[in-house]
């Protein structure tokens, strides 16, 4: 859309906004500046609403975004994504740009990708948790398409190159001459009548001259008409692509899958695909290098504790505790209905740094009561009554730091709920890995091994 038509939209977007009695104000961007740091064209923008103190207003965010999709899903072909200023500086910072489904279909005949896209589109909607689709293919832009006759040319004895510079002056406008004003050169272009638009009758009466000076309608020599062809062409890698945006509600890993299934109903030709496009690949590639980042962490771990311990066993016993200490992590997600996301990432991390310190901690003061005298499930039953008591309250106190992040209950909290969740969930469970399964685990590899 054109920048007029954007800021149309974005002033029904403010007015609707502002009508909430929960909302202080509004501040909107349209497009992007010349010298700043987005890249949005002219048919994006954005818009954030400041909301009243907590005070001062009758419902949470989440009620009034609620809300607020609710009046939003009435204008048609628009497509909205609702963050929290956080959260969205994180999601670009992954992915370079606002988490965004879409559908991207390859291939070089426009034609081809058009009926494609169709397809796609009634695959698309007819799935329950996707919604607010926009195929771009659907808008055409209406084109003059001007083709000379050369047979005509012949008989009048008109060069072709004349009759399209005659266009391009009526079009663009020619440098005719130029001036001197006030000691610089000023040029004078020659162009049709602003005030008129140039429909397909003027350019049919546009007069062409003739060599032997006399005017010629440019209708006589061309055959001239209006077709519709698509609003934009784009290209990525050297390929024509068609990309389909939506909305997504729920696990996008489950609707990827069951979308994957129903497009290999439709006949691709040979030398088109169909791929997933936006924040799907970005979701993967982040998972995969959270999950590489963590499995070097975990090996440069493993050789530390291996040097400062003087053992490849103990190291093992450790690090054990990292998956255990996960699986609370994954029952406290599935209790509270929370899905994967980088903030979840991040209680993972923690988590684990978490549980291998209180692991270090009990086997090393292991190391220390053992002698001689006390065998190796004496020193660790002695270091596990010692460490109890820490343990204990430092896990309640950072438990009891991070539950009203969790409930949700303070201004931005719900970006890092799925955070708090996660760490809770994992910090039970590892006091009875601690405590427990480690000093078990110790004890079983005493009786193989040499602690």
């Amino acid at each position: 859309t054109s920048l007029k038509e954007s800021n149309r939209i974005g002033n029904l977007l403010e007015k609707l906004a502002l009508r909430d009695p929960d909302v202080a104000c509004v501040y909107r961007r349209t497009g992007s500046p010349e010298r700043g740091y987005q890249i949005e064209g002219v048919n994006m923008g954005e818009m954030i609403i400041k909301l009243k103190t907590r005070t001062e207003r009758s419902r949470t965010a989440w009620e009034i975004t609620s809300d607020l999709k609710k009046m939003y899903s009435n204008i048609p072909g628009c497509l909205f994504l609702y963050h929290q200023p956080t959260q969205e500086k994180i999601d670009e910072s992954f992915s370079g740009l606002p988490a965004l489904f879409g559908v991207t279909i390859y291939g070089q005949d426009m034609g081809k990708l058009i009926s494609l896209a169709g397809q796609v589109e009634t695959i698309l909607s007819k799935d329950p948790h996707i919604s607010n689709v926009i195929n771009n293919t659907r808008v055409k832009a209406s084109e003059i398409n001007v083709r000379l006759n050369y047979k005509a040319l012949a008989i009048h004895g008109l060069d072709p190159v004349r009759v399209l510079t005659t266009l391009k002056a009526a079009h663009l406008g020619v440098e005719a001459t130029g001036i001197i004003y006030q000691r610089k050169e000023v040029p004078v272009i020659v162009n049709l009548t602003t005030g008129k638009r140039k429909d397909i009758g003027m350019i049919r009466r546009l007069p062409v001259a003739m060599s032997q000076g006399n005017m010629l309608p440019l209708g006589n020599i061309a055959d001239i008409q209006v077709r519709h062809a698509p609003a934009m062409i784009t290209r990525l890698n050297g390929q024509r692509e068609i990309t389909l945006i939506a909305e997504v509600e729920g696990n996008i890993l489950k609707v990827i899958k069951d979308l994957t299934k129903k497009f290999k109903s439709i006949n691709l030709p040979e030398g088109y695909q169909i791929v997933f496009s936006g924040q799907y690949p970005v979701l993967i590639q982040t998972a995969i290098d959270m999950f590489l980042a963590l499995l070097w962490a975990v090996i440069i771990i493993y050789f530390i504790m291996a040097i400062q311990f003087n053992s490849w066993v103990q190291p093992v016993v450790i690090l054990i505790a990292i998956p255990l200490t996960m699986v609370g992590a994954v029952i406290a997600l599935f209790i509270t209905a929370h899905g994967l996301d980088i903030s979840v990432g991040m209680g993972v991390v923690t988590l684990a740094g978490i549980a291998v310190n209180n692991a270090i901690v009990l086997i090393d003061y292991a190391n220390r009561y053992k002698t001689s005298d006390i065998s190796m499930d004496e020193a660790l039953l002695k270091a596990a009554s010692v460490r109890l008591r820490p343990i204990v309250l430092t896990t309640f106190t950072t438990i009891a730091a991070l539950l009203p992040v969790a409930i949700g209950t303070g201004m931005g909290s719900r970006i890092f709920q799925p955070f708090a969740i996660t760490v809770i969930g994992g910090l039970i469970v590892n006091i009875g890995i601690t405590l427990i399964i480690i000093p078990v685990l110790a004890t079983i590899l005493t009786r193989d091994y040499e602690l």
